[in-house]
């Protein structure tokens, strides 16, 4: 795993608590790096992260709305959010369910866009 992007996820989930995952993951579903709590599969959320990603975007693609960019699920334990990181890559994470929305995907958004930079 890349150590500068693993220490990067550490300080993602270090400013915001209410995340309990991140993981940078390639498009075909293997992780490049992750900070995640205990309990949480690292290559069962790559994986899935990938598939997520792919019909996500080719849902979007079929119905003229172009390539994903980001996507977000919020579930009773929490949110899923996946956001476009480079060409081949995606940052996934995992938060609480009371997180504030708002600043949730800011940090996603900007994590994101310094990983694919």
């Amino acid at each position: 795993m890349n150590g500068d992007s693993k220490s990067r996820l550490a300080a993602m989930r270090s400013a915001n608590p209410d995340l309990t995952a991140a993981a940078l993951v390639t498009t075909d579903g293997f992780a490049v790096a992750s900070d995640v709590s205990a309990g949480v599969d690292e290559e069962a959320l790559a994986a899935l992260a990938a598939d997520l990603i792919a019909r996500a975007g080719r849902s979007s693609r079929e119905f003229g709305n172009g390539d994903i960019e980001e996507l977000y699920a919020r579930g009773p334990q929490g949110y899923l959010v996946v956001m476009s990181a480079g060409i081949d890559q995606a940052l996934v994470c995992l938060a609480k369910s009371d997180t504030t929305v708002g600043l949730l995907l800011r940090d996603v958004r900007k994590a994101a866009r310094e990983f694919a930079s």
